[in-house]
């Protein structure tokens, strides 16, 4: 499972990923501006969310230097590449959660009226 800063990052990657082809090259720098008003991130914590997206087999990794400044070369796996099926399978199981949550308040509500009317 994903945490927050890490789902923000792996749909960033998502998004340019399937606009090429399923591969993308970007730099610590597009990551960190592009994310920057959703959260706070530094070079230090990219490189340790990339490298758990790696371990959790979403995106395939190469770090190269170009002029200083550290270029991913990015792949997305086959679990990269369903990470919108997954993303909105979560999103409803959610709705699904909360819909059941409502409706078992209601249905307590409704049998406790009921016992008091029967018991009062």
């Amino acid at each position: 499972m994903l945490n927050r800063k890490e789902k923000l990052v792996m749909n960033y990657i998502y998004e340019k990923c399937s606009a090429n082809g399923g591969k993308c090259l970007l730099t610590v720098g597009d990551i960190i501006t592009n994310l920057y008003s959703k959260v706070d991130l530094t070079e230090e914590v990219v490189e340790d969310i990339m490298q758990n997206l790696v371990f959790d087999n979403y995106i395939e990794l190469i770090k190269s230097d170009k002029k200083g400044e550290s270029v991913y070369c990015i792949s997305l796996t086959d679990h990269g590449n369903a990470f919108a099926r997954e993303k909105s399978n979560n999103n409803r199981n959610t709705r699904m959660l909360v819909i059941r949550t409502v409706l078992l308040a209601v249905l307590s509500f409704a049998v406790g009226l009921i016992l008091k009317a029967i018991f009062s």
